[in-house]
């Protein structure tokens, strides 16, 4: 018995000593990269405890992109080497130029488009009701958590416009359907365990559909799913239309909900974007016309370079990443072996010097104003919306729904944060740049001139 147990510590010595001399300072299966900078890690695990001892990865990496600069490198275990270079160049080299080299997996299927001009209507319909709540919390002088208000108000102009059903979100906050119950849980990783309800409300309303689209004459997205063929003539199957049909709601609620918040967040810390935005509400709605059509929204300049500007502080998902295929070169000459994964953070891409000049840190939205790029900045400097072949299809959507309700809600309210309050907000580590406590808020009635 001694004799097997000494062999057998003798043995995991050893194989020890062999797992310390092949991965010295990096994750197990991880490439040795000396020509990277970047922390030293420990064997076998790379730099998994430094990882775990932050709060979140975007600032783990953002602390790193401060002390090495735009390029630099780590490894984790299960994840292999990460390389992550939060250049233009690369974000260009990554998604355009060398895209083949650096597959992603499917890809959304363009057909959203058909619907911005009739979204603009569910907007301005679910606005309506956001304003009679923010009434109801003026009148009686209690402040509201902006946040969920937000949620409810973009899961319920997606389920109209991507269904053509209503949620009931922000009518009865206290008694949401089941489904967006389970919802909320897939945010937080554990998407398995609720897989059927997601099924049962996918398949219950893609029959639905079919049998009103011969019915209705504005279709929701799920009803152009349904009709639309490939190049061969086939139709999506039902699987097939509950993955988008999950897909698409995963990206279009989060994203908006947040980016009102943080937008929100930015105008009540910055007394000066708030003067420039009313001057410029004021200057285009008149009485005669309160709400905003959808020709008038080109109009607002300002408030749309105040979204971007929020977008490039808080970009609503921080890290993107590719892992490589194929041996090849970044921009900046740093090679790249199959099987690496290389990323760009673009929470640290929004606060670079080199990128957005010394003012860098501030929030100022006239920068998208008085640059050559104008309201259409370079999308692999600024990749909120990601880029190339795979730019965002909801982006110019997105546009509409924050800055429709970004001009309603600050032509009839003040709104002020609850004192107390983290500023900035501290966020949860996710895939999106989600608040991690609510966003209290006094609202009050504007003065009227």
């Amino acid at each position: 018995m001694t004799l097997c147990y000494l062999h057998t510590h003798e043995k995991y010595v050893n194989d020890q000593n062999y797992a310390n001399k092949k991965h010295p300072d990096c994750a197990i299966g991880a490439r040795q990269r000396k020509d990277l900078v970047g922390p030293k890690g420990i064997p076998l695990l790379g730099n998994l405890i430094s990882l775990i001892k932050r709060k979140t990865v975007v600032q783990y990496e953002h602390e790193l992109a401060n002390k090495y600069g735009s390029n630099f490198s780590f490894t984790v275990l299960g994840q292999g080497r990460l390389i992550v270079s939060n250049d233009p160049r690369t974000v260009e080299h990554l998604l355009k130029t060398n895209f083949d080299d650096y597959p992603k997996g499917e890809i959304f299927y363009e057909i959203a488009n058909d619907l911005l001009g009739d979204g603009i209507f569910s907007v301005n319909g679910k606005s309506k009701v956001v304003i009679n709540i923010l009434k109801k919390y003026a009148d009686i002088g209690k402040p509201i958590n902006l946040k969920d208000l937000f949620y409810r108000f973009t899961m319920d102009t997606f389920g109209d416009i991507s269904f053509g059903v209503d949620f009931g979100c922000l009518t009865n906050p206290d008694e949401m359907s089941q489904f967006v119950t389970y919802f909320d849980f897939t945010q937080n990783g554990i998407f398995e365990r609720f897989e059927e309800p997601f099924w049962k409300f996918t398949e219950k309303y893609s029959e639905k559909e079919r049998q009103m689209i011969d019915r209705e004459s504005v279709k929701s997205l799920l009803t152009l799913l349904i009709e639309a063929v490939d190049e061969n003539g086939k139709k999506f199957n039902d699987k097939e239309l509950r993955d988008v049909a999950l897909n698409l709601i995963l990206a279009g609620r989060d994203t908006t909900a947040l980016s009102l918040s943080w937008m929100m967040y930015s105008i009540m810390t910055n007394q000066s974007v708030e003067d420039s935005l009313l001057q410029e509400i004021n200057t285009i709605l008149s009485v005669e016309m309160p709400i905003p059509s959808y020709d008038d929204l080109k109009l607002f300049q300002y408030t749309t370079a105040t979204f971007y500007e929020t977008l490039r502080l808080y970009p609503i998902v921080p890290i993107n990443g590719r892992v490589c295929v194929k041996d090849n070169v970044l921009p900046n000459n740093i090679p790249v072996f199959a099987g690496e994964c290389v990323k760009f953070n673009l929470y640290s891409m929004g606060r670079d010097e080199k990128i957005w000049g010394d003012d860098a840190k501030k929030f100022n939205p006239k920068r998208f104003l008085e640059s050559e790029d104008g309201l259409r900045p370079n999308q692999f400097k600024f990749p909120v919306f990601h880029a190339g072949p795979r730019t965002c299809l909801g982006q110019q959507f997105a546009t509409i729904e924050v800055v429709t309700l970004a001009v309603l809600l600050l032509k009839e309210f003040k709104f002020e944060l609850v004192p107390g309050q983290k500023s900035p907000p501290e966020f949860t580590d996710a895939l999106t740049l989600s608040m991690k406590d609510p966003l209290m808020t006094k609202v009050s009635y504007r003065a009227k001139n």
